[in-house]
Parts: C-alpha cells; structure tokens; sequence
C-alpha cells in the first residue's frame, strides 16, 4: 500500500493548511452574501418600477422615418431596415451656355486617353445594394410628413413589420402609392394589410407583384367601399379561385366596385373558367377602364364571353328581379309627375322608355332655362343693373340643377327649402346673407352614377338584352390561346360598339380603344385579325394619319375644287 500525503505532513503543516481553507471559506461565504444582497435587493427595486410604471403608447406624428424607427425598437428588432430616399436617374446635363466661348484644344487628344464614365445611372456599393430597406418619396425634401409613396423590394414583410405599417400608415396623410414587391405575404399578413389600406384615406395605388399568397384574397383590397383606383398583381400564381373572388368583387347584381379604374393581371395561372369569372364582373361595372390578363391560359370560351360582354347580353333571373326592384325605386317620383299605368309598369321595356324619356325632358327643359338665365343676365348687365340684384336669381340657378338631376317641382322646392332652413340655423341668423347664397352653398353639383340595369332593355325570344360594358377602353390578352372563334366573337363585338358610336349613343360610354390581343394561336394574316387591326387603329387615341404625297395632296384639291 502506498502513503497518502497527508501522513507524510509534519502536524504543524496539517494546522496551517486547515487554517488557509478556513479563512478561504469565509472571505468567499462573505462575498457570496454580499452578492446576494445585492441582486436581491437590485431585482426587488426593478420589480417595484415594473410593477409602478408600465410603457406608454406610442402615437405616430406622420413623420414616417420617425416613427418607424421608434416603433421598431419598442418590438425589439435587432437589425432595422433603413428608410432612405427612392433612387432615380439622373437627368440629362444642362445645355451649354451659348454665350460662355468654347475653347478649342491646340494640340490633338490623345487616343490612349479614358473615356469620362457615364452620368446616366448610380453607383452604390455591393453590400449596401442588396441590405433591405424601405424606399421613400417625399413630395418635399425638407419635409418629413410630406411622404407619397412606399416601395418595398425582396425582403420578407412578416407579422412584425405588419403591426408597425397598421400604425405608421394611416398617419401619413399624403400616402397615395404603396409597392410591395415579393415580400413574402401570407393569407393573414394580406388580411391585415386590406384592412391597413382601407384606413389610408389618400390610399390609391397599391401593387403586389410577386406575392403568392394560398388562399389568393386579393379581393379584399377592392371591396364596394374600397378607395384603391389601381391595383398591379402580376406574378402572383392567382388561379381560377383568386379570379373568381376578383370577378364577384368587380360587381354583382345587387354590389359593384366604383373606384378602381386599372387592373393588371398578367403572368397568373388564370384559364377560361377564371376569365369568365372575370368578364361576368364587368358586366354591372362601368368604372373599369384598363384591364390586363395578358400572359395566363384564356382560350376561345373566355374571349367569347369578353366579346358578349363588350357588345349585348341578356339578363339572368336575379339580375331582372334587380332591375325591376330598381326601377320601382327610381320610378317613385314620376308617379307624381305622369302616372304610369300597371300594364307598363309590369313591363320592363316601355318603363325604361319613359324614365329615360322623362329625364331627357327634365334634362332639355333645365338646359333652356339655364339658356335663358344667362341671357338675361346679360341684358341685366347691359342695362347697368348692380350686384345687389344678383342674389335674386341664385334660386333659379339651383333650380336648373334640381332639375338636370330629374327633380320634380315639388321636389325642388322641399329640397330647397329644407336647405335654406338648415343653413339659417346655422348661420344664427346673420345679415347680409341673402337666400340665393344659402341655397347656393347648400346644393353642390352632384354626379350621379348610372345603374347598368336602366339601361334601354330589349326583348327577344323571351329573354331580356341590355347594352353590353361600353366603359372599358382598354383591354390587353395578348399572349394566351385564344383561336379564331375567340377572335371572331371578340370582332363582333367591337363591331356593336363601333354601330353604337356612330349612331350617336354615347351613354354608356365610348367603347374599346385599344386592343392586345397578339401572340395567340391564331396567324397574323388572319381575315378577323386584319379587319380589327384596322377598326381599333381609328379608335386608337395616339392614332395619326398617314401624311399625303404632294401629288395625293394636289389630287384632293382638284377634286375638291
């Protein structure tokens, strides 16, 4: 057996030893309670602050850079993208100073020499290039609140992001275009961002491209009561579900869309069954005017409906127990003016004939009066008659509106009256404001928007046919596999707008102005191709004669003469 060490420890070494241990233990029980006392009573004074004082809420000011950088570090966000201007290009360098001489080198520039690099476009660092950041314009330099526009690209805008946007937003008052490009939305980030845009009151441009979201909502961005005037969704793999919800947003018998204005489309997985969706949708719409559905799977069914739609369809069930619920509701007034017997209330046809004659009456008669308003306000002047006499015939101006609008006498003169008597309430009964003022300020011009579903109808074969969508100018599906009865159908119906325009009925609108419809499976030198090609080449706003030759020219006077 071996010896442990301490047996070959004298016993006065074994004593200091155990002493050092001893007094080692205590210093470090000592710094141990010290330590102790000190968390304890450090944890038991932030627990008393935490548990007094709570974070106040944050309220945003509209400067946008200020208060997305507050609210960011409030939830925590280690890296926070930076807020930076929106890059442009350059522009063109001034022209030179005709006055200031150009000096003329005296010796020959060497060939060797570098060329000056371009002023066209920026550099910026790699790194910093592809770091995310949130793209501003400002509608001032100076100033901070005056953001217009949000541009987002490539980097993922997560439940985060989306909680500070809901507060910074809608404080932004000049906010009108946001642009989220392939950031990543989710079927609730998409819900939260409709419901985002709805609280921005100047809100008017949104564009998601390259945002596949599953459950494809896009349609809550354009709700009847949306404010958006242009939406951009290409690229977003949006099938016939996405355009279905889309086509039943657009309208429906009972509800339509009355601000969007553009719609693109283009790049989705749309096919005939989605179009049709899509061309039902403007069927009660008159507010669309551009929409591009290029680039998608739309074969002859879809381009059939699209040229029904665009010249004359009939009315379904619902649709005609709309419209005669409609005109029942628009035909109250006239029962007072020229009562209308049961027989043609029961019919649609001679209904409309006579509320859109009534109103075209009602129309004329406010036109000659307000003819006749101006010229006696014109020998008024003449004879020299002062402005103390002009508030006597302010009534009769916001009489002439009443009745452009289709307004009875008796209703004209209740509104008016009702108008006058709230005003004076207000106004506690100043002088020196006379009733034409009050009547003036208190009727505004108002533009009444046209139910598709008062339009002329016409009976054949027993089923109800109205003009077809005559709002949409422009229209892009080039690049799908439309054939030649697509083509055919889409030709007719140009052909009906064309025959309604130039028989002068303009109500409904002016009718396609352009056209894509290229890069199909049908030939260029297709006959229907060619003979649209020349009818929407007139119908193009940008369109321009050919110029004459001088012997055409000198041809045309000759005959002329």
């Amino acid at each position: 057996m071996t010896d442990r060490p301490e047996s070959r420890l004298s016993g006065k070494e074994l004593f200091k030893s155990a002493a050092k241990k001893v007094k080692m233990g205590k210093k470090l029980e000592r710094v141990m309670k010290g330590d102790r006392s000190a968390t304890s009573a450090t944890s038991h004074d932030t627990s008393d602050v935490d548990g007094n004082k709570s974070p106040e809420p944050y309220s945003c000011t509209g400067d946008f850079e200020a208060d997305y950088t507050e609210l960011c570090n409030r939830a925590g966000l280690m890296e926070i993208p930076k807020v930076v201007p929106r890059p442009h290009r350059p522009g063109p360098p001034p022209p030179p100073d005709p006055k200031e001489k150009v000096e003329e080198p005296t010796s020959p520039v060497p060939s060797e020499q570098e060329e000056p690099p371009p002023t066209t476009y920026t550099t910026s660092d790699k790194f910093d290039y592809f770091k995310p950041k949130v793209q501003v314009e400002l509608e001032k330099p100076e100033d901070k609140k005056s953001m217009t526009e949000v541009y987002i690209r490539g980097w993922k805008v997560d439940q985060k992001y989306i909680d500070i946007f809901k507060q910074c937003f809608p404080a932004a008052d000049k906010l009108h275009t946001i642009d989220f490009w392939n950031v990543g939305l989710t079927d609730n980030t998409l819900a939260q961002f409709a419901a985002v845009a709805s609280q921005c009151l100047n809100l008017r441009t949104v564009k998601l491209d390259g945002n596949p979201v599953p459950g494809e909502g896009f349609h809550q961005l354009i709700g009847e009561d949306s404010m958006i005037v242009s939406m951009s969704l290409r690229s977003c793999k949006i099938t016939d579900k996405g355009a279905e919800l889309i086509g039943k947003a657009l309208s429906t018998a009972k509800t339509r869309n009355q601000s969007l204005c553009a719609l693109n489309l283009n790049s989705n997985m749309i096919t005939d069954a989605g179009a049709c969706y899509i061309a039902n949708g403007l069927r009660m719409n008159r507010t669309l005017l551009v929409l591009s559905i290029a680039n998608n799977a739309i074969g002859d069914e879809a381009a059939k409906k699209f040229g029904e739609v665009l010249s004359r369809f009939s009315l379904t069930h619902e649709e005609v127990v709309e419209r005669r619920k409609v005109l029942s509701e628009k035909g109250a007034p006239d029962v007072r003016r020229s009562p209308i017997s049961r027989r043609a209330e029961s019919r649609d046809r001679p209904g409309s004939q006579s509320s859109r004659s009534q109103l075209d009456k009602s129309m004329a008669k406010s036109g000659r009066a307000s003819s006749k308003a101006k010229k006696d306000k014109k020998e008024d002047d003449k004879k020299g008659k002062g402005k103390d006499d002009k508030w006597k015939k302010e009534p009769q101006r916001g009489a002439s509106k009443a009745n452009s609008l289709g307004f009875t006498s008796e209703l004209q003169t209740e509104t008016l009256g009702k108008a006058s008597k709230g005003k004076g309430r207000q106004s506690g009964g100043k002088k020196g404001q006379g009733a034409g003022s009050i009547t003036e300020a208190e009727t505004p011009d108002i533009l009444e928007i046209i139910n598709p579903l008062l339009e002329e109808a016409e009976r054949v074969d027993g089923e109800l046919l109205i003009p077809g969508n005559r709002a949409l100018i422009n229209l892009n599906i080039s690049r799908n596999r439309i054939g030649e009865a697509g083509l055919k159908s889409l030709l007719k119906g140009i052909q009906y707008q064309i025959t309604l325009t130039t028989l002068g009925s303009r109500s409904g609108g002016t009718g396609l102005m352009r056209l894509s419809v290229q890069k199909n499976s049908f030939p260029l030198n297709h006959e229907s191709y060619l003979k649209m090609q020349e009818l929407m080449m007139t119908r193009d706003p940008l369109y321009k004669p050919p110029s004459k030759t001088p012997d055409e020219e000198s041809t045309s006077q000759a005959t002329g003469s």
